[in-house]
């Protein structure tokens, strides 16, 4: 029989320990521990641990100081707090000072403590497993690249996904905020509800706020019936608010009234409704700037904040521009019943090398159109001079000093060195005349490996 998993059951009241143990044995290797001196002596014996529920109440070493010490040996395993008295601690406190994965009480249903260590396992999992974790981000998400920033957002989409926190996801335009939204969403226990996206942007304020709230018939001009607002729309499920650094100072207020109360009221009604939304948020804008300049409310902010998840500019990450070429390649030549066209080396490199100011969502539209323009299966580097309108190899949008240009300039060689060699590091090496222990402290020291 498959096992998910190893996972250590941590509790000093044996009934309890014994019930865990049966809960779980079918589908987990199970390791249990009677005390918090036993389940660190149990770590140290199996590296192989993937997640770890604990009890917070015990004689002796309490679960609190049982954690801070787990942490201390091995920080990437993920523990799941069990308690049999809630109230005892304040969840909010439990998580920021010791950061657990999931907070269950032993007063909940069990499916609640079993969905837990099925996350908490799978996060591990991936956490551990680079290749796992690009490819899930990949099938399951349609999120492309393995650098280390992109990995981070993985692994944050995998911890945060399952609980119910409020996420800001940064990052400029066309940088694939959305995808992220998708992803959390997919992840979470609403994934069986709707997800409702709605862009706070590009349209009037008064529009925006009838959008999101609803509105009654002859409530303002031109509403000419009753409408549902997306709070209400998206009740048990998710709601992304793309752009929310574009919220007029009115708006703001109603906002931050529904996240303190969970109540809301359609314009020109004065009836109350009750929504429970799982909020997500993007913005291109740096809030607390707009906080300082008076054009965002800071308490909003403070109710906004939850998990942040930042998106890096694509010029930052240039070594996952060769995977998101080929992806868009086969993805919108299948789509289009194209036969599979092929970049020429030198077009490779002036797409590694080009800026990209537009991001992921610019390099998707260059490569779409490049299929769609040029007549032949091969797409030279002419194709691609023609395209982004510029001539020579000085495509980057760079506009930092000259070490920090250089360095640039070195990054990028490593990359195209590795596209062209299939990420052979040798024969990187050997295409740009580098020795190879060279060549590898050079690609360690710009992350690239």
């Amino acid at each position: 029989m498959t096992m998910f998993g190893t996972i250590l059951l941590v509790d000093d009241d044996p009934l309890v320990l014994e019930v865990l143990v049966e809960t779980f044995c079918d589908d987990y290797e199970v390791i249990s521990a009677s005390s918090g001196e036993e389940a660190l002596v149990a770590l140290e014996r199996s590296p192989n641990i993937n997640a770890i529920v604990l009890d917070i109440r015990m004689e002796g070493m309490d679960g609190l100081q049982t954690a801070t010490l787990i942490r201390d040996i091995n920080p990437d395993i993920p523990v799941v707090f069990h308690t049999g008295y809630p109230g005892d601690f304040s969840e909010s406190t439990v998580d920021s000072e010791y950061q657990p994965f999931d907070y269950v009480g032993k007063n909940e249903r069990p499916i609640r403590l079993e969905r837990a260590v099925k996350n908490a396992v799978a996060y591990h999992k991936l956490s551990v497993n680079r290749d796992d974790l690009v490819e899930k981000a990949l099938n399951s998400f349609g999120m492309v690249g393995r650098s280390n920033q992109m990995q981070l957002v993985y692994r944050t989409i995998a911890k945060v996904g399952p609980t119910n926190s409020k996420v800001v996801i940064l990052g400029p335009t066309g940088s694939g905020k959305e995808l992220v939204a998708r992803a959390i969403h997919a992840q979470s226990k609403r994934a069986d509800k709707r997800l409702v996206i709605f862009n706070c942007s590009h349209k009037s304020h008064e529009l925006i706020e009838a959008e999101l709230f609803g509105h009654l018939k002859g409530s303002f001009t031109g509403a000419i019936e009753d409408r549902m607002g997306v709070f209400e729309y998206a009740d048990g499920g998710t709601l992304f608010l793309d752009e929310i650094g574009d919220l007029d100072a009115t708006t703001q207020v109603k906002l931050l009234r529904v996240l303190e109360t969970g109540e809301m009221s359609r314009i020109g009604s004065p009836e109350i409704i009750r929504v429970d939304v799982r909020l997500i948020c993007a913005t291109h804008r740096n809030l607390l700037a707009e906080v300082r300049n008076g054009t965002f409310r800071e308490d909003l902010v403070y109710r906004l904040n939850g998990v942040t998840i930042t998106l890096s500019p694509l010029k930052e990450r240039r070594e996952d521009i060769p995977e998101l070429i080929d992806y868009f390649l086969r993805r919108y030549c299948k789509r289009n019943g194209h036969g599979l066209k092929i970049l020429q080396p030198e077009a490779r490199k002036l797409l590694i090398e080009y800026g990209w100011p537009g991001n992921v969502r610019q390099l998707m539209d260059a490569v779409q159109s490049l299929i769609d323009i040029v007549p032949s299966f091969f797409i030279a580097k002419s194709d691609v001079v023609n395209y982004l309108e510029f001539e020579g190899l000085t495509a980057s949008t760079n506009d930092n000093g000259f070490q920090d240009k250089v360095r640039d300039f070195k990054r990028t060689l490593l990359i195209q060195a590795l596209d062209l060699s299939d990420n052979n590091m040798s024969a990187a090496a050997r295409a740009l005349s580098l020795d190879p222990s060279n060549f590898r402290k050079l690609a360690k020291g710009f992350d690239l490996i």
